[in-house]
């Protein structure tokens, strides 16, 4: 009897101390399932947030697909017109052309039973072709001026030339000189002109220049056309006034001599102006030039704008 009763206070404290350990565990698993659910609402919230952006960006995106789409384009399109962008675009190629191409002039001569003339020959360009075709073009030309004289017997004849105006696109030469056939009183006082247009290989005469009607032909027998020979001013107006309007029309026409297009008139221009050369009696000099300023000239006067912009001359 006493051994139970001695054992009871052990008793009672081994529970005490079974109920404390039972009581700790519980208020433990308390605090790990409020914060498993803290944790859990944590996650549940950013889970939230993730969706609602995700449905905010998604939202844009639609909003600019429709915008792009309402505006007709789209990036595919951007990308489309960048490439024909690029395509359109000249190639070095292009841009290589010889619009710009500069070329060197080298004097010619031809002699032949007392003939003499000078001419230019284009040398320096990459195209062979079209420089060959640029020479044919001066050769004949310069040699035109035998149709003045038709195979005469005893004829002395002597020409030289002189460049009056040349670009990469354009080339005026002027020739002068004297043509004298055995038993005439006198000889010839003589002037002719080319004008070409290099990049279309072609001559320039004075009808591609100016509009010829009788506006121009009365601004050509005016005061705006001045004498280039000092000695020949005084009696320029005289001068002028037998010109006709046919004369000008045929002018620059060496091909014509001795037909019914026969003209004694011939253009040249300058780095400044027009000129106009007149054929004359032999005691006035055997022909005149008249030249007008490009910045005189009336807008209305020119045929197009061709030949100023071949001489790049702007009003």
């Amino acid at each position: 009897m006493n051994s139970k009763k001695e054992n009871e206070p052990v008793n009672k404290m081994l529970l005490s101390a079974l109920f404390l350990s039972f009581s700790l565990l519980l208020a433990a698993c308390g605090q790990d399932e409020d914060v498993a659910k803290d944790d859990s609402k944590k996650i549940d919230q950013t889970k939230q947030s993730n969706d609602e952006a995700k449905r905010t960006s998604d939202d844009t995106e639609n909003d600019s697909v429709v915008e792009s789409e309402e505006n007709g384009s789209t990036e595919d399109d951007s990308s489309n017109e960048d490439e024909a962008t690029l395509d359109e675009s000249p190639t070095d190629e292009e841009n290589n052309t010889d619009s710009n191409e500069s070329y060197d002039l080298t004097k010619e001569n031809f002699t032949e039973n007392g003939v003499s003339i000078n001419y230019p020959q284009i040398t320096g360009l990459t195209d062979t072709t079209k420089q060959e075709t640029l020479n044919d073009l001066l050769y004949k030309e310069a040699h035109n001026v035998l149709n003045f004289y038709d195979e005469s017997d005893g004829l002395d004849l002597e020409i030289d030339y002189t460049i009056s105006f040349q670009s990469a696109y354009f080339l005026s030469v002027q020739y002068a000189g004297s043509g004298y056939v055995e038993g005439a009183a006198h000889p010839n006082n003589l002037f002719y002109t080319t004008n070409v247009d290099i990049q279309n290989r072609e001559r320039i005469r004075l009808s591609d220049a100016v509009v010829l009607d009788e506006s121009f032909l009365s601004l050509f027998q005016s005061d705006a056309f001045k004498a280039v020979n000092p000695d020949q001013a005084e009696f320029a107006s005289d001068l002028k006034a037998n010109v006709t309007l046919d004369q000008l029309q045929n002018a620059d026409n060496l091909d014509g001599i001795g037909t019914d297009q026969h003209s004694e008139t011939f253009t040249y221009f300058t780095d400044s102006g027009l000129g106009i050369s007149i054929g004359t009696s032999h005691a006035a000099g055997g022909h005149a030039a008249f030249e007008i300023m490009y910045d005189d000239a009336p807008d209305e006067m020119w045929a197009g704008d061709k030949i100023r912009n071949l001489l790049k001359t702007y009003q």
